[in-house]
């Protein structure tokens, strides 16, 4: 199935009615508001913490431990989640949220941002407690679906080479950081788990940066599925 640029020069197709994508401001918003307070946030959390966690070999979710800023990773999770929810006002309004797989994979996401938000995990490696398990798993819902919500919406869009790229290296952080936990590789890679998972986060917050990039863009941007 062919795409067509929906640009200036573009040609009248028989049979198909091309539409300019809506404006969508609110998603736009939304989207620049969320990750710049997660960005925020999260790198203030680093900072204060410093001293107490390595950020080597801990990960993320034990800065809900720390005294007076343990606050900051849940509020950092919630406007991850806000930008999420910008991006999914923004795309559906430009027609880019066509069919299940695109708005599942997002809602997921968002959903797993949530919970993760929610439920803290347990203090240490050893998770025991059903708040600290569905953090682990609502948090690996999140980096999984991020870069498929990419790779789905890039589907879409005429300047695709940025979204496979974010969503390729996101996925290829993913990769090395379930590496920590899995098989021979701990002894590895363990010492540099918490690195890893702070350089993956960074990558879902690129990703969702430049879906947010994709609702901004002018509709002559846009390719349409003919």
């Amino acid at each position: 199935m062919a795409n067509l640029a929906l640009t200036a020069r573009s040609l009248p197709v028989r049979g198909v009615v091309l539409t300019a994508p809506r404006p969508a401001p609110v998603g736009v918003f939304l989207g620049v508001a969320g990750l710049v307070f997660a960005a925020l946030l999260m790198g203030g959390l680093n900072i204060v913490a410093f001293g107490q966690m390595s950020p080597l070999d801990t990960t993320m979710s034990d800065y809900v431990f720390v005294p007076g800023a343990g606050w900051m990773f849940p509020a950092a999770l919630l406007a991850m989640c806000v930008a999420g929810a910008g991006v999914a006002v923004g795309l559906a309004a430009r027609g880019l949220l066509p069919g299940v797989l695109p708005k599942l994979s997002l809602g997921l996401a968002m959903l797993g941002l949530l919970l993760a938000a929610v439920f803290p995990t347990d203090l240490g490696e050893v998770s025991v407690t059903l708040s600290a398990l569905i953090h682990r798993y609502a948090a690996g819902v999140v980096f999984f679906c991020v870069p498929i919500t990419a790779v789905l919406v890039a589907r879409r869009v005429a300047r695709r080479r940025a979204l496979y790229l974010g969503a390729t290296v996101a996925s290829v952080l993913l990769a090395l950081f379930l590496t920590c936990h899995l098989g021979p590789m701990p002894d590895a890679l363990g010492e540099l788990s918490g690195l890893l998972q702070r350089l993956l986060f960074v990558a879902e917050l690129v990703v969702l940066g430049q879906l947010v990039r994709v609702v901004s863009r002018p509709p002559a941007e846009y390719a349409l599925a003919a």
